[in-house]
């Protein structure tokens, strides 16, 4: 009955060829498939042609037909396969066109977002006036010690900060990048009674190089002491090249100048006035007995030639004639804007900083990581490494170590080459979380909770009233942690001893963490409190149409989640997210398009796993 009343609507016209007719006469199996495709026909009628499969014979101008029939549809066949998205909700006279109300929600909820982002804009940061000017000092002895030289601000903020605590430097790089000029330049913050040495070290280089040749007179009177004036015992700032190329004869006292700041001249044991002892050297050591020294020297840099980026600005420097010459720095009439004194009064205020317990928790998790890279942290290291942080949070005006200060770790812990990358690149995304754990970033936790609650809205589970409740409490933790994102963020940009490259990429880091974390929740929790407030009887729909879409899954962030169907199976979902990524575009770009919407196993792992990768 079904297939007469088609095909005696459907008459011959220009749109529909006798051919086709007769096609149409002859697949009375493939009508059944089409007419067990119909939607709904409770639907208005002006919006039944919108929603009827491409392969529907509405295409072929039989909609008034079709229309007219209320009656049960046939027998259910199986339905070929189809490339659009069906919709997830079941579609009634009562059900929510997502379609017509999610774009106003969506607009309140950005409206909300906006006003509240305009009424918390972050202040400017503030400093105590005597630290606020030696901040400003600080700054310009930086300009000072790199003036004339090209892409040199790191390593001259490094080298003023090693100085400033009393520590040592490792410059790793070739020669011909700049790497003893500033070091020289660095003698004016001594004062002008400095002594500077600077020595490049040989595998058959021998004690009296540094330390000063023996003294015949001593000899005569059967005293082994040594002539120190102009070598390293009596130097305030010294330059050594090649430092790893040095004996165990040599070894032996560099050990007792570097760390205790003494020299075993003879009989006596001498104060050695050494500021800052700046090495350089090609290669990181490889032997045992060059890891004493090594551990001992806090700083660690890797010194690259101009990048192509910067060339040009370092060619017209050169044609200039105004390339920079060693004693460029010593030339200056205007004094050093820094001094000793300055130094002094920034160790002693230093030991009044605290550090906060986020601080302590990035010590232990970096830790941890290198550890498990086979890499050992000494407790002198972390030790130096707290102090250094001390000072630094000082000479900004703070009294309290933030998470943006420990940014300069990435100079200090790690310890081979192959590691710096990695560690660098963990301790930034790290940073970026604020997490007390790495594994569990606050913008996944919070992901987890509101999973949670999102679940009872849709199984209905929970009244209007307490659900305005918990979403309040939601959007101020969430709130909260915007705020202090953003704080840190402030503080990046006032950092004296970070180079600008280094300040922008954290504050890349954390906006990204940002936009892809507490903020996408925080505007999902206003979508959700605007359906609330519009739309009380569709807020089931709506979570259930959220759900659908991959979005707040209700699990919990701390176990860990693993594929248990398909090519993955038994694969953590990090592990994938790291080593396949054309799989996980892949599988973002198919939830965008509507698949892996139904209910089955497979459609729900795929649902999580994308909502994991939203909440990285």
């Amino acid at each position: 009955m079904l297939l007469q009343s088609l095909v005696a609507a459907a008459a011959p016209t220009p749109a529909m060829p006798a051919f086709r007719l007769r096609k149409l006469r002859g697949k009375k199996a493939q009508l059944l498939h089409w007419r067990s495709e119909i939607p709904d026909l409770s639907v208005p009628k002006s919006r039944f042609a919108a929603r009827c499969p491409a392969r529907c014979p509405a295409a072929l101008g039989v909609i008034p037909v079709l229309y007219g029939l209320r009656t049960q549809p046939p027998r259910r066949l199986r339905r070929p396969r189809t490339r659009q998205p069906r919709p997830s909700l079941r579609r009634g006279a009562s059900a929510l066109d997502t379609r017509s109300v999610e774009a106003p929600i969506d607009l309140a909820a950005q409206e909300r977002m906006r006003r509240w982002c305009e009424e918390n804009a972050p202040a400017p940061v503030g400093t105590a006036r005597e630290r606020s000017e030696l901040r400003g000092r600080i700054l310009e002895a930086v300009d000072v010690l790199e003036a004339g030289l090209v892409e040199r601000s790191l390593e001259a903020r490094i080298l003023l900060l090693a100085a400033f605590c009393g520590e040592h430097l490792l410059l790793l790089g070739p020669p011909g990048t700049a790497k003893s000029l500033l070091a020289r330049r660095l003698v004016r913050f001594v004062g002008s009674d400095a002594v500077f040495f600077e020595r490049l070290l040989t595998r058959f280089s021998v004690p009296e190089e540094l330390f000063g040749p023996l003294s015949l007179k001593g000899l005569e009177n059967d005293q082994y002491v040594r002539q120190t004036t102009g070598y390293l015992p009596e130097a305030s700032i010294a330059f050594v090249d090649e430092i790893f190329k040095a004996n165990s004869a040599i070894l032996n006292s560099l050990l007792s100048i570097v760390n205790e700041r003494v020299f075993d001249n003879g009989p006596d044991r001498v104060w050695v006035p050494l500021r800052c002892l700046v090495c350089a050297s090609n290669e990181v050591p490889e032997t045992e007995e060059l890891d004493a020294l090594y551990d001992r020297l806090l700083f660690r840099l890797v010194v690259r030639p101009v990048s192509d980026a910067a060339l040009g600005e370092l060619l017209r420097v050169t044609r200039a004639g105004v390339e920079p010459r060693a004693d460029a720095a010593d030339s200056e009439v205007t004094p050093f804007p820094l001094s000793l004194e300055d130094a002094a009064q920034a160790l002693r205020g230093a030991a009044t900083v605290t550090l906060r317990e986020e601080v302590v928790e990035i010590f232990k998790d970096a830790r941890s990581y290198l550890t498990s890279k086979k890499e050992v942290v000494s407790d002198r290291r972390l030790g130096q490494a707290a102090r250094m942080l001390q000072l630094v949070a000082w000479t900004c005006g703070r009294r309290e170590v933030e998470l943006c200060d420990c940014a300069l770790l990435a100079h200090v812990l790690w310890s081979t080459l192959d590691l710096m990358q990695p560690f660098q690149h963990w301790l930034r995304g790290r940073l970026a979380r604020g997490a007390p754990r790495p594994a569990a970033s606050p913008a996944r936790a919070l992901r987890g909770l509101l999973g949670g609650l999102v679940e009872r809205v849709e199984s209905e589970r929970i009244e209007l009233d307490e659900l305005g409740k918990e979403l309040k409490v939601f959007e101020e933790v969430v709130q909260k942690e915007i705020l202090e994102k953003e704080r840190q963020q402030a503080l990046l940009r006032e950092h004296c001893w970070l180079a600008p490259a280094q300040q922008e990429e954290l504050i890349e880091a954390i906006e990204e963490e940002l936009e892809q974390g507490s903020r996408a929740l925080l505007l999902e929790v206003y979508r959700l409190e605007e359906v609330r407030e519009s739309m009380p009887g569709e807020l089931a729909n709506y979570a259930r149409e959220r759900r659908s879409q991959g979005e707040l899954p209700a699990t919990d962030p701390t176990e860990p989640q693993t594929f248990k169907l398909g090519k993955h199976k038994g694969r953590s979902f990090s592990d994938v997210a790291e080593n396949d990524v054309d799989y996980c575009r892949m599988v973002e770009r198919k939830l965008a398009e509507g698949s892996f919407s139904g209910d089955a196993p497979l459609d729900r792992q795929v649902r999580a796993f994308v909502a994991y990768l939203k909440s990285r």
